[in-house]
């Protein structure tokens, strides 16, 4: 999708270094798109003519603005030197070619701000002489093009989301949801009508993730360290990973054994027609996401906590 987006808008025929249209091996034209994405900021080990999974703002700009500096020359002219400063950016982007005019305009009144803001800045008094040497307005300038670039990549995250993961996400609920028989009603009336075991299996659960997340940090932060060879270090990771392990088989024999969890000894095709409406319900909640049902039961345990949680990490366990 960010192949799409980018060859979307970027759809103008490109030049390559010295000035000349840039064609493929195939005598074909090369848009401005795909000259961005096989730029060596940008291609990585990708396919010539495919963007790879992701481009940071910091490459794609540096790429964009490569690509958009060349004016046409005439045929055996040498390679063309980027501009030094943002009059020299702002000249050769009014004179390009490979752009589009609302583009243009686009690129050009970042650059306007950046210059205004560059400006407004040095007014700040004894600022003046610090500024230039920590950030100057060709910095200033890609800042904001790199901005623009990560909203738009942002919007791409959400289309993909809404096409492509969200139907996946329902598929596979469904699958998961019927083959492991998770009624959501079934399973709700059952902890209503055992509340000693669902406030037991609660704290259980809570307790449990808790411990899960901080161990998973601690590996986290451990791994950070890891490329030191150092044999504390692996040995404390590996300590962690088992722990990890150890707390989701806790969290598996925590589960009830006469949970409605299952199909058991009954016939896969041996249900009641109401329980399609547990499944549906259960799907809906499998498709809301784990981020959302970390925050509720973060919520949760926060308004059930009476203080800081002690440290799971044996070599805090003394302090």
């Amino acid at each position: 999708m960010l192949e799409q987006w980018v060859k979307k808008i970027f759809d103008k025929p490109a030049l390559d270094s010295q000035g000349n249209p840039a064609l493929n091996a195939d005598g074909s034209v090369v848009t401005l798109g795909q000259s961005i994405i096989d730029h060596c900021m940008t291609t990585a080990l990708s396919p010539k003519g495919r963007s790879t999974s992701y481009i940071s703002a910091e490459n794609f700009v540096s790429a964009l603005l490569d690509k958009i500096t060349i004016t046409p020359t005439a045929a055996g002219a040498s390679t063309q030197l980027p501009p030094t400063d943002l009059p020299g950016y702002v000249t050769a982007i009014t004179n390009s070619t490979v752009i589009s005019g609302e583009l243009k305009r686009t690129i050009l009144a970042y650059a306007t701000e950046a210059r205004q803001t560059y400006e407004a800045l040095k007014t700040i008094p004894g600022a003046a002489g610090r500024i230039t040497k920590v950030k100057s307005e060709l910095d200033e300038f890609r800042d904001k093009l790199e901005r623009w670039y990560n909203s738009n990549t942002d919007r791409i995250s959400g289309t993909l989301k809404r096409t492509k993961v969200l139907p996946t996400t329902f598929v596979l609920a469904v699958i998961i949801t019927v083959f492991s028989n998770a009624d959501s009603f079934k399973i709700s009336k059952y902890l209503f009508d055992h509340k000693e075991k669902a406030k037991e299996f609660a704290d259980n659960a809570l307790s449990s993730l808790d411990n899960y997340k901080e161990r998973v940090e601690n590996i986290k932060t451990l791994d950070s360290l890891s490329n030191t060879n150092d044999p504390v270090t692996i040995a404390r990771l590996e300590s962690n990973i088992s722990y990890v392990k150890e707390d989701i088989d806790n969290m598996k024999r925590e589960v009830p054994d006469d949970l409605p969890l299952g199909w058991k000894n009954k016939i896969f095709y041996d249900f009641e027609p109401l329980s399609v409406v547990g499944w549906l319900a259960t799907v809906l909640a499998i498709c809301l996401g784990a981020p959302f049902w970390f925050d509720i039961l973060n919520k949760i345990a926060n308004l059930r906590g009476t203080g800081p949680k002690p440290s799971t990490n044996p070599e805090n366990s003394g302090k």
